[in-house]
């Protein structure tokens, strides 16, 4: 599933393409909006942001929802290059007079007038938005100690999107490992220490992966690994999929655990069980 970082960098393509454009063309595959392309036609995008893992595409009177879900995907084109040929079933394409954006296969797709984004279930329980640079260290910590996350686990906690809004899998192992916490552990169990090194760690490794797409080792551990042959995607994380194989910091092998049927990987020596 994409996470925060990968739904910012699909709305600044679809951003660059639409914002400020007029949808020439129309294709509607999704039933309960057949007979909406008169809405769509003519009028001018006025903004497209994200927020957590959905994204927003603003006209005058609506705005259309998008979460990605498991295996939704945009692609960027130009106007007249022809659509991908592949697997996935296409949702809705936008064309302008040079671009055609195309959401694939994505599950969650709404049309509603802007004052319904507030109440929308999975928007108006957002917690803060670990991507964008507004949201700080402070921002983070003053969120966790609210009362209702003090007993749950890192494990689960840090996939509730109400929690940090954009984490996903892959970042829930890496942010739980560079902070050097056991996934078991709680957000009660933090010393004030530990809370800043997470809020810390949740920023920075949403925004290399932002910045760098999907790496989140130290950008000279990435390029050393991969002069020695490693794969990208071998390369690329501290401990996600690389279970059986030696942490990169203290040579204990990672474990892979699946709690709630989630991938999660974690090195014991690191990441102790307790303070």
């Amino acid at each position: 599933m994409p996470e925060g970082p990968e739904i910012h960098r699909a709305a600044n393509k679809v951003r660059k393409a639409l914002e400020g454009k007029v949808i020439e063309g129309i294709e509607i595959t999704l039933p309960r909006y057949s007979d909406k392309t008169s809405d769509f036609l003519g009028k001018t995008v006025q903004k497209v942001e994200a927020r957590g893992k959905a994204m927003l595409i603003h006209f005058d009177s609506f705005v259309m929802y998008s979460h990605n879900q498991l295996y939704g995907r945009w692609t960027v084109n130009l106007k007249d290059t022809p659509a991908k040929k592949w697997n996935r079933s296409l949702r809705i394409a936008l064309t302008t007079d040079t671009h055609a954006c195309r959401l694939w296969s994505a599950t969650d797709i709404l049309m509603m007038e802007p004052w319904e984004l507030s109440g929308h279930p999975y928007l108006e329980k957002l917690g803060p938005d670990v991507v964008i640079p507004e949201t700080t260290v402070a921002d983070l910590v003053v969120h966790m100690n609210q009362k209702k996350f003090q007993r749950r686990r890192l494990k689960s906690l840090l996939l509730d999107q109400g929690f940090f809004a954009g984490i996903g899998n892959y970042l829930r192992s890496e942010i739980l490992f560079t902070s050097n916490l056991h996934p078991e552990r709680t957000i009660s169990s933090l010393n004030e220490k530990e809370k800043n090194t997470l809020a810390q760690q949740a920023l920075f490794l949403s925004r290399q992966s932002y910045e760098v797409p999907g790496i989140t080792v130290d950008l000279e551990l990435y390029e050393q690994l991969r002069s020695l042959g490693q794969s990208r995607g071998r390369s690329r994380h501290w401990v996600f999929t690389r279970d059986d194989s030696p942490c990169h910091r203290c040579g204990e092998l990672i474990l892979h655990t699946r709690p709630g049927k989630r991938r999660l990987d974690y090195c014991p020596q690191c990441q102790p069980a307790h303070s």
